[in-house]
């Protein structure tokens, strides 16, 4: 039991610390070479929610959870604040394990009474508030944004790839970051104290309103923890306290999944698919490895990422920036050849769109809702 969950954060700290890895291609690589086992899956999967934020803010690379997250955190990192970023991930992340566990008795009830008509409503509120809290004519340019987003989401999954989240939220949210920060040569990553700017309060209550948004994800089919992040858009309004919204979403919803996948045998993400079911329930085997797997991964977290960031900071910005959209094309070509790059150069043309049009780049997040809305 011991060695399966080492072995886990290991394959979990390797996921979520490299660009383009992501822990369903890591799972599904495993369970080839026949290394599988839940517990093992399981904390996988959660360590790479408390380290995915590693290649999204210094790098500007997206993960399926954290793609909105990129550029708040981004904005901080280039302010000097890294290593406040790495912190706010890694406690609100465990903030998020904590409440799960506290609200795993109540979830079996949501789950049972859970129908796709009431996810497709939720989807087409969430749809309809991104397009019209934009102002003015930005309310066309936002409709032209999440359409064209959507329109992109629909045909890519209808092509034959091995990896197709990959290529849409690299190109979506990824790529247009990294390409403007080549473009303008920003200077190095400069790293202050990692003490978060945010009354502990705040922390707590922005952490809670991502558990509850992560478990509402974690019931509706294709709808992301980025998905759900934009509800929290709604009541943020700083970077930080977004950031905390952001990444209790994306450890929430893996948590839940797991949990919606023990009592329903319903798949709602990529690593759960590949676990069998269990008996057992959450508590209390997995809630007490989920406790584990948390502490040790806050133990040496920070110090892991200021590790990274030093060994960074050793690069000229401009050329790392370079060298990472590089990476991703060819990452992007190994996964899926020409289709996979057409995808890739299509979803970071319609993100470069909405940065040139002035609307929120949110709005991209109609490469997943448009799909769910027509069914």
């Amino acid at each position: 039991m011991l060695g399966e969950l080492l072995s886990g954060i290991l394959a979990g700290t390797f996921s979520g610390i490299f660009p383009g890895i992501h822990v369903n291609t890591l799972g599904a690589f495993l369970a080839m070479e026949g290394v599988s086992g839940n517990l093992l899956l399981f904390s996988m999967g959660l360590t790479h929610t408390f380290l995915d934020v590693v290649p999204s803010a210094f790098l500007g690379v997206p993960d399926e959870g954290t793609a909105l997250g990129i550029l708040p955190a981004h904005r901080l990192v280039l302010r000097g604040r890294a290593m406040e970023v790495i912190r706010i991930a890694l406690w609100a992340s465990f903030l998020a394990v904590l409440m799960v566990i506290l609200l795993s008795p109540f979830y079996p009830v949501l789950a049972g009474a859970y129908t796709p008509g009431t996810g497709r409503a939720v989807v087409c509120l969430l749809a309809l508030l991104l397009i019209l809290t934009e102002k003015g004519l930005k309310k066309l340019y936002a409709a032209l944004v999440f359409f064209l987003a959507g329109i992109l989401g629909v045909l890519t999954f209808r092509l034959p790839l091995d990896q197709p989240y990959y290529h849409l939220f690299t190109g979506l949210f990824g790529l247009p970051v990294l390409l403007m920060a080549f473009i303008e040569g920003t200077a190095n990553i400069s790293k202050e104290d990692g003490e978060i700017r945010m009354n502990p309060k705040r922390f707590l209550g922005f952490s809670f309103l991502g558990t509850l948004l992560g478990m509402i994800a974690s019931l509706v089919p294709a709808f992301t923890a980025s998905q759900a992040a934009l509800i929290g858009s709604f009541l943020s309004r700083d970077e930080r306290s977004f950031l905390v919204v952001v990444f209790s979403v994306n450890t929430a919803n893996f948590l839940f999944s797991f949990m919606n996948f023990l009592e329903t045998g319903r798949i709602r993400n990529g690593i759960v698919a590949l676990m069998e079911p269990d008996p057992r329930g959450f508590l209390p085997c997995y809630g007490l490895a989920a406790l584990f797997v948390s502490l040790l991964v806050l133990s040496y977290g920070e110090p892991l990422a200021a590790t990274i960031l030093g060994t960074l900071n050793r690069v000229p910005y401009r050329f790392l920036n370079g060298a990472v959209v590089a990476i991703l094309v060819l990452l992007s070509l190994y996964f899926d050849g020409f289709l996979g790059l057409l995808v890739l150069t299509g979803g970071a043309m319609i993100g470069l769109l909405a940065v040139a049009l002035g609307v929120k780049r949110t709005n991209c997040m109609g490469v997943l809702m448009l799909q769910i809305i027509i069914g």
